[in-house]
């Protein structure tokens, strides 16, 4: 219990520390809206491996409710199965015609 507890710790300090860091600069919106990315709504022209449906997926974890429920859960019942899903899951895109999750590749035009 020991080491989740410290694991917990030291992932958690990073976090703090990482958004401490980023957070604690002047703010310049000119300098926002100059470096503005369009990755950062998680979507991308994709092709399903499942179904053949070709168009933009969004990221399963950061756009659905679901996955963040679980997560959640997870973490609330237990460090690892959240960690572990959460690992598992992350970066995975779902495809809006069937649902396939993870199925999908970059749609080279």
């Amino acid at each position: 219990m020991e080491i989740v507890i410290i694991i917990f710790a030291l992932v958690a300090g990073s976090i703090a520390f990482s958004s401490w860091e980023n957070y604690s600069r002047p703010a310049d919106p000119s300098h926002a809206i100059n470096n503005y990315d369009d990755d950062e709504n998680s979507c991308c022209v994709r092709k399903c491996l499942a179904c053949g449906q070709e168009g933009e997926m969004k990221t399963w974890i950061s756009n659905y409710i679901t996955p963040k429920i679980i997560v959640i859960t997870g973490f609330v019942l237990g460090y690892i199965p959240g960690l572990i899903f959460l690992l598992f899951y992350w970066g995975k895109f779902k495809c809006q015609n069937c649902g396939a999750i993870g199925k999908n590749s970059i749609n080279a035009m």
